[in-house]
């Protein structure tokens, strides 16, 4: 294969079906030398083109390009053997297989466990849906199921209708932290030559990944009449200024941020007599009236078309973002000039696929390519990777202290300079600061308002596991600061608008001069170049025009979208995944790189199934509720109970079809010819849906999902806040952990990092700072300032 990408010369032997193969998708699209192993996890809709559908289903196409091949059956013992030796090669090996269908698997699950023992230094990472251990172990799950339990659809659709997200996004969650794990265990693996075992659950996974749903729970008390718990109230953000709304023509996402008067000054201009309301107005008082100020914004968009008013709205720096369908995503002139859609090289037809959404520009992402045509001989495999010469290459990584190795946490020794705010940067850096990263938050007390501030709750969830130092770019003698810090970094992330650091005198050909071996890390809305370079974005206007609004909807709804930032947590979690390839890069070339990743292109490659099927197949996807959008399982649908709670139920496969139909004592379905296969079901969507609504009906929630999933049948409740921190099986995975003293909360409640690790707990976990906690220990120890010269910076205002 060729040697391109941040992972080139990584071997990974994939074990996933569906739930995992989104993990070794973004390894392979690394330049990974992944081995999948054929006929795990199913191929989805079928493609058009003849010779597309010769290489599998849509599935196929959107998980499976750039990877290897290899016919094995791991039911048969006699091929078994085959697998060992791959393995026993391999540097990283990823499973999907839960402890119960493992057991069934009989000798696989032998040589599943005895992995360590053919390869020291093998990363294995297993993501089940519960994880290995715990009561609920053996449940079953669907990407619906995980929302359902996990949190999302609390806090998703409309109160009467519980939607999930749309594109199996619980699901990629759950392979993000996958590959962050295995990239994370690679790293410390080629410097100790220790291998790891990573326990990710995706229901863990999901419930630490909902935003606001836990602060809000767990800080009720600090957040001025917010709800303990959140609850569906269709697009309208928690904060109350973010909203969709019909336009004269289309949807918007409308805004008064970052700033009301913009907004208000034109809609003054254009005549709009009830903003004059506002004139005069200070930014608190206009935000202690925001439920008015969005009921005006609401009618006034009313006179307009939604392109007009996002063109408009973004030219007076207003964060408006036009809902956005498929074929608009396909012609965005943004995507256009960063190349984000890429034909592929092969023998079919011309196709142009989602490339990354991120842009190395040391070790640059192979392009897009497509499913393998034919097995690889495994004989081809070995000769691809021989035995590794005894333990793992132990060449330096890092220029900082070295690791201290009474820390087993994968990441000691790392250091990261963390110039983000509000949620993508942070979340990014949260992730890798729990992995033991010396993460470094530099920040001024200027610009953190609001969410940004330490004493707000929000800044105390997604900032722990760092340490805070204070900086002002502003003053004369902080470039010089940055530059000695700097120096002594691996990684320097940002998450402001295209340019700001650059204005600070931090662009990248200065830092490379700086520190040759820095990974240099920004994450802005839609990248640094194009025409949409500068436009305003968060979270709700990113998912507005990358597809996931529009998808995420009723059959006969384009305004609801998703229920909390979904796209920043994505965005952290993508960021995390390329500074861990950065770092093995480093390793092999000694340098280091940018990496400019656009939130926006995060987003649409994670709707690549709809951008796909319209691409290639000439099909486009519109919203449909909680109907999935790769497979079509039927049933797969949320339901009241009796109880007045919800229900999710589905059925992925025709085996799971059958135990429902006991569970619900209907021989009749079951029997039925005209419903035993899923395509069958999906002609008959609405007579399945009344049935399982009429059983859902007559018990409760808890009660009925016991049933199902005792009988094997994937199934959840719609569980709040209170409800997954009293969850039993995060509660005996000791997900649930506490910081003792917070000098401005107290003890707090905290979610440990989703996956339990073979030889460290991660502890201990920081609790997030306070304002300059930590300036003595950062520029005393890093910088090589006195308590003196700290001291004086702190009064001059460097250091503020």
């Amino acid at each position: 294969m060729s040697e391109v990408g941040s992972l080139a010369g990584v071997r990974v032997l994939d074990l996933t079906r569906d739930l995992g193969r989104f993990a070794s998708t973004l390894l392979a699209g690394m330049g990974a030398d992944v081995v999948k192993i054929a006929g795990w996890g199913q191929p989805g809709r079928a493609m058009v083109h003849p010779a597309a559908a010769a290489r599998g289903g849509l599935a196929d196409w959107v998980y499976d390009g750039a990877k290897r091949r290899l016919d094995v059956d791991p039911a048969q013992a006699d091929q078994l053997g085959d697998l060992r030796r791959l393995a026993a090669r391999a540097d990283i090996v990823l499973d999907d297989l839960a402890p119960g269908e493992l057991a069934e698997l009989g000798e696989l699950a032998e040589l599943v466990g005895e992995l360590a023992e053919l390869n020291p230094a093998l990363v294995h990472v297993s993501l089940t849906p519960f994880g290995r251990g715990g009561p609920r172990q053996n449940w079953r799950s669907s990407d619906l199921v995980a929302g359902a339990l996990g949190g999302v659809c609390a806090v998703t659709g409309l109160p009467d209708a519980p939607l999930n997200s749309w594109g199996r996004q619980n699901y990629h969650f759950g392979g993000f932290v996958a590959a962050i794990a295995a990239l994370a265990g690679l790293h410390d693996a080629r410097q100790s030559g220790r291998g790891r075992h990573v326990d990710v659950s995706l229901h863990e996974v999901v419930t630490g990944s909902i935003e606001n749903v836990f602060m809000q729970y767990f800080y009720v008390d600090h957040l001025g009449g917010l709800p303990a718990l959140p609850t569906r109230q269709g697009a309208l953000h928690w904060l109350g200024v973010y909203d969709v709304v019909p336009a004269r023509q289309g949807t918007l996402m409308i805004t008064p941020t970052p700033s009301p008067a913009p907004l208000i000054a034109w809609m003054l201009e254009d005549g709009f007599e009830e903003a004059e309301r506002y004139v005069g107005l200070g930014l608190e008082e206009i935000l202690a009236r925001r439920t008015e100020l969005m009921a005006t914004l609401r009618r006034f968009v009313q006179r307009h078309d939604a392109g007009f008013l996002f063109t408009e709205g973004q030219r007076r720096r207003i964060a408006f973002g036009e809902v956005q369908s498929v074929p608009q995503l396909v012609a965005n002139p943004q995507f256009a000039h960063r190349r984000f859609f890429r034909p592929i090289e092969w023998e079919g037809p011309e196709l142009p696929l989602p490339a990354r959404p991120a842009q190395l520009h040391g070790t640059p992402h192979p392009g897009p390519r497509p499913p393998a045509g034919a097995s690889t001989p495994l004989q081809d495999v070995l000769a691809a990777w021989p035995p590794r010469p005894g333990l793992a290459d132990c060449a330096e990584v890092t220029p900082g202290p070295e690791q201290d190795p009474q820390d087993p946490r994968p990441l000691g020794g790392v250091r990261i300079a963390d110039f983000t705010w509000v949620l993508a940067g942070p979340f990014c850096t949260r992730l890798l600061g729990d992995l033991g990263a010396d993460v470094i938050k530099l920040q001024t007390e200027e610009r953190a308002t609001l969410v940004n501030k330490p004493d707000y709750p929000y800044y105390a969830v997604w900032n722990r596991s760092k340490r805070s130092a204070l900086l002002d770019m502003k003053h004369p003698d902080a470039l010089d600061v940055a530059r000695r810090l700097v120096q002594r970094c691996d990684v320097l992330v940002e998450n402001y608008s295209a340019g700001v650091l650059a204005r600070w005198g931090l662009d990248w050909e200065t830092l490379q001069e700086w520190n040759p071996r820095l990974i240099y890390v920004t994450m802005s809305g839609c990248g640094h170049d194009g025409p949409w370079s500068n436009v305003l974005s968060y979270a709700p206007t990113v998912h507005a025009l990358c597809g996931l609004t529009y998808l995420t909807n009723p059959a006969d709804r384009r305004d609801v979208g998703c229920g909390f930032s979904l796209n920043d947590h994505a965005a952290g979690f993508m960021a995390a995944v390329e500074i861990l390839g950065a770092l093995e890069a480093r390793r092999v070339t000694g340098k280091g790189q940018r990496i400019d990743l656009a939130q926006l292109e995060v987003g649409a490659w994670l709707v690549s199934t709809a951008l796909i099927d319209h691409l290639a197949n000439g099909r486009t996807t519109e919203p449909n509720g909680n109907a999935d959008g790769l497979i079509d399982h039927v049933p797969n649908e949320i339901y009241p109970s009796g109880d007045g709670r919800w229900l999710a139920v589905s059925a992925t496969d025709d085996d799971e079809w059958q135990s429902l139909c006991r569970v619900m004592d209907r021989a009749d379905l079951g029997a039925d010819p005209s419903l035993a296969g899923e395509t069958s079901r999906q002609a008959q969507r609405a007579r399945v849906d009344a049935a399982l609504a009429a059983w859902c009906a007559g018990r409760g929630a808890a009660t009925a999902m016991e049933q199902l999933q005792t009988a094997g049948v994937p199934a959840g409740m719609v569980q709040n806040a209170e409800d997954l921190y009293q969850d039993p099986q995060h509660r005996a995975r000791g997900f649930w952990r506490s910081f003792k003293e917070h000098p401005h909360f107290g003890e707090r409640p905290y979610d440990r990092f989703p996956a339990l690790w073979s030889d460290t707990d991660l502890e201990p976990y920081r609790r997030a700072p306070y304002f300059g906690e930590h300036n003595f220990e950062v520029y005393g120890e890093l910088v090589g300032l006195s308590d003196e010269e700290i001291a004086v910076g702190m009064g001059e205002g460097l250091f503020q």
